[in-house]
């Protein structure tokens, strides 16, 4: 269950009764992998949006992926 408050995305995973609040560049990394894509093509979208280098971004979008696998909100594929 997700919904916009703001400018942020607020989601509830309703199995855990767990909030969880993501700023725009979060709802933005959440819009993106509404369809399955590759760590590249997450990182293209992303610098097709913003005006941020590639090594900032992957460094930005690492440990929040990480967060969002840890939590059980998105899957790796294999």
């Amino acid at each position: 269950m997700a919904a916009n408050v703001d400018d942020d995305l607020v989601m509830m995973d309703a199995d855990q009764g767990v909030y969880f609040s993501l700023n725009p560049v979060g709802a933005a990394i959440w819009a993106l992998l509404e369809t399955p894509k590759t760590y590249d093509d997450l990182i293209s979208g992303l610098l097709s949006q913003y005006e941020v280098t590639r090594e900032t971004c992957e460094q930005d979008v690492q440990p929040f992926l990480s967060e969002l696998v840890d939590n059980g909100l998105v899957m790796l594929g294999g």
